[in-house]
């Protein structure tokens, strides 16, 4: 069959409170390859990193003749935490002739009704995609009936139908290598990293529960690739396409100590030259403070954390499991390794005030934290913060359409702007004075800023 893999331009609707990051679409990489070893004709499009238009895309989908639209409404960086403004997908699928559309991602997986009310696909996949995509492709190749394929909802004679939850991958290692040769590697980039860069994503799912955060498509248990099944794709990444540096997409790296250790071991002792950085835990880092010093020899150079708020009574709220010491004393290790932090940090989760606002600035200023962002925490459908709004609000409808209006709005004394002029207040308060706007060094800093 033919089949054309989209990964669409999430850059040209508008704006979403997430950022669209060049990163490269691993779970359509990997879909690509499965399909490829079964002999199917595949034609492979990062429009987003390319920065197509919708109607160059059109284009190229129709100009291919595809018997197959495989599309993503949620690069696998944004599993988690995608854009919520997809208007431009449902263009594409409107405007293109395949006669299969199969459509991937978060928004379909927590709400396929959704999906199938805005446009014309007729396939949703429901959660990890690469084998039930597998196996609808191997259903439509042989004319089969696409209501014995787990994991996926179809339209049927304009009738919706929802199939059973398919499960999990449990055997991330018997997935093949992403067809990293369909995607423009040089056009990738992360910054703080050396080009040539790529991101692998070594685990899925995590143990934790935090109320803002979307697991639907890894829901349940943490599963891992092998330590030596990473070292493969490490290895392929530095031949093939001169890789010299790595971001690992794991919502949680340091999840599993063992595995860690024996990850680094293989990249110290065979000498792999590679420079890398991941998402980590503050307690998993306190707690497991000796591998720290193993992973910065193994190349680690940058952690990112969950910082969210430094207000024990805020992280409480959202099921963070991490307390200001918690967060303290990761910075206070990782700085002593000599290892870079970055921060997410959050903005009016429920409970927000002036008080829990004061006391992320203080920390923030007090340890003199570089943070880029302060983003409204939104109640993604599938999450236990937009089952709260729902509550909060029984008389309304929620939809993905609407759920960015109430980012940083639920349980909250100010609105989002609000906030964040509080915010800005209390920093340029405790660092240039009570009359901050008279104080030159402040005005200089505006200056700055323009």
């Amino acid at each position: 069959m033919k089949i054309f893999i989209l990964n669409p331009n999430f850059n040209i609707e508008r704006r979403s409170v997430m950022n669209v990051r060049a990163r490269q679409p691993l779970s359509l990489a990997t879909i690509a390859a499965i399909l490829q070893d079964k002999g199917h004709e595949i034609r492979f499009l990062d429009a987003n990193v390319l920065n197509y238009t919708v109607q160059k895309t059109i284009d190229s989908i129709n100009e291919f003749e595809s018997e197959v639209l495989i599309l993503t409404t949620t690069p696998i960086d944004r599993w988690e935490c995608p854009n919520s403004h997809i208007n431009n997908i449902f263009k594409i699928l409107d405007a293109t002739k395949a006669k299969h559309k199969i459509i991937t991602g978060s928004h379909g997986t927590v709400d396929p009704d959704w999906i199938f009310n805005k446009s014309k696909a007729d396939i949703v996949v429901k959660g990890e995609p690469e084998k039930i995509v597998e196996e609808t492709v191997d259903n439509l190749s042989a004319k089969g009936q696409l209501v014995d394929v787990k994991g996926i909802s179809f339209k049927q004679d304009k009738k919706i139908i929802h199939n059973s939850q398919a499960g999990r991958i449990n055997d991330l290692d018997a997935l093949p290598l992403p067809a990293y040769e369909l995607l423009p590697m040089e056009k990738y980039h992360a910054s703080g990293f050396k080009d040539p860069f790529s991101i692998m994503m070594t685990s899925r799912g995590c143990p934790y529960s935090c109320t803002f955060c979307l697991k639907a498509m890894s829901e349940g248990n943490y599963i891992s690739q092998s330590p030596e099944r990473v070292l493969i794709e490490i290895e392929y990444l530095i031949i093939n396409f001169g890789i010299k540096s790595i971001y690992f997409q794991d919502w949680e790296y340091l999840v599993d100590i063992p595995r860690v250790e024996k990850i680094s071991d293989l990249l110290i002792n065979n000498e792999i030259k590679i420079s890398w950085g991941c998402n980590a835990r503050a307690t998993d880092i306190v707690r497991n403070q000796d591998i720290i010093e193993k992973i910065k020899k193994a190349g680690c150079f940058k952690i990112n954390i969950g910082l969210e708020s430094a207000s024990d009574q805020i992280l409480e709220n959202i099921n963070k499991k991490t307390t200001q010491k918690d967060l303290k004393q990761a910075i206070y290790i990782l700085r002593e390794n000599k290892i870079d932090v970055g921060y997410y940090v959050l903005i009016n989760c429920p409970g927000e005030d002036k008080e829990t606002i004061q006391e992320t600035v203080n920390f923030i200023l007090d340890h003199d934290l570089k943070v880029k962002n302060f983003n409204p925490a939104i109640p993604y459908p599938g999450t236990k913060l937009y089952q709260k709004l729902k509550e909060l609000n029984p008389d309304k409808k929620f939809s993905w359409e609407n759920i960015e209006k109430y980012a940083g709005r639920i349980g909250v004394r100010y609105s989002p702007k609000r906030a964040l002029m509080v915010l800005r207040h209390y920093k340029y308060k405790k660092k240039y004075g009570k009359a901050y706007f008279l104080n030159p060094k402040f005005l200089i800093h505006l200056v700055k800023k323009k």
